[in-house]
């Protein structure tokens, strides 16, 4: 394979070429990252490079995060004035609420359309992302994603800020809808007559179990436990890009997640997942 991946433990969000167009938002991650107001939920940091020029292909930094309701809604507003001043200069830029696992966003890292990180899964989530060009790639097919998701419970705040460095979506597209063919040296491109698969990739399918188990075990009792459990129950219930040993692994998974909660209904909710695993 041309690209690696690469696991990093250091963070990732001062990388030189991001801070031009998007200072702001960078600034403004950087400070809830410092903040000690914050606990951190999980995070996940990677890059992929080019094996042979070590030039960077993909990239992911994402950050999940437990706010004191009242005191940490300052840091989510000036995360999002931070989007508003950079805003001009991004090429696009998104919002929405309500977030469930009916209507998500995925923010695709490197040149690749299996899934990236999942934005909007939070029930009753607010959610903002913004994408910038890459401005030290000369042919525009490369960018930079930011994206911040919270939503508001009743003694705090869950939410995610991510980073993630990948193709542009056009280039994907029209990388995907044509296909070439060499005839005596030279290149012929067609259309592709075959049509997308809508089916969850694995890896989107993946992020979302690890979201939502990673927030229930924050409060597996509280109010929020149930609606985590049914989410997870609602992704069981089609896990079709799942192989073998990827469901095998979320069963281990939810076994674990049993065991941390006393409520029967969810237990109920984690035994009927397990089971729609095995079909």
């Amino acid at each position: 394979m041309k690209s690696k991946n690469i696991l990093i433990t250091g963070m990732l969000m001062m990388l030189p070429s991001a801070a031009f167009a998007q200072q702001h938002i960078q600034q403004a991650f950087d400070a809830l990252r410092n903040s000690k107001l914050q606990k951190e939920a999980s995070s996940r940091h990677s890059i992929e490079k080019d094996p042979d020029t070590g030039q960077m292909e993909g990239l992911e930094d994402t950050y999940d995060f437990i706010l004191p309701d009242k005191l940490g809604r300052s840091l989510i507003e000036d995360i999002r004035k931070a989007f508003q001043k950079d805003e001009a200069k991004a090429y696009s830029v998104n919002t929405g609420r309500k977030g469930n696992s009916e209507d998500f966003v995925s923010l695709a890292v490197g040149d690749s359309n299996k899934g990236g990180v999942a934005i909007g899964l939070m029930e009753g989530s607010q959610w903002i992302y913004a994408c910038f060009l890459d401005p030290n790639d000369s042919q525009h097919q490369h960018r930079y994603a930011y994206a911040l998701e919270w939503a508001e419970n009743k003694n705090h705040i869950l939410g995610r800020i991510v980073k993630t460095y990948a193709t542009t979506l056009k280039y994907r597209q029209d990388k995907k809808n044509s296909r070439t063919i060499t005839v005596n040296g030279n290149n012929f491109a067609f259309g592709s007559f075959f049509p997308d698969s809508d089916k969850k990739s694995s890896e989107t399918w993946l992020s979302e179990f690890n979201t939502y188990k990673n927030f229930f075990l924050k409060n597996p009792d509280g109010a929020a436990a149930n609606s985590y459990a049914t989410q997870i129950y609602k992704l069981c219930k089609d896990a079709k890009s799942l192989e073998d040993v990827e469901k095998n692994m979320v069963a281990t998974e939810i076994v674990k997640l049993k065991k941390h909660t006393k409520d029967e209904f969810i237990q109920q909710l984690f035994d009927m997942s397990i089971e729609r695993l095995k079909k």
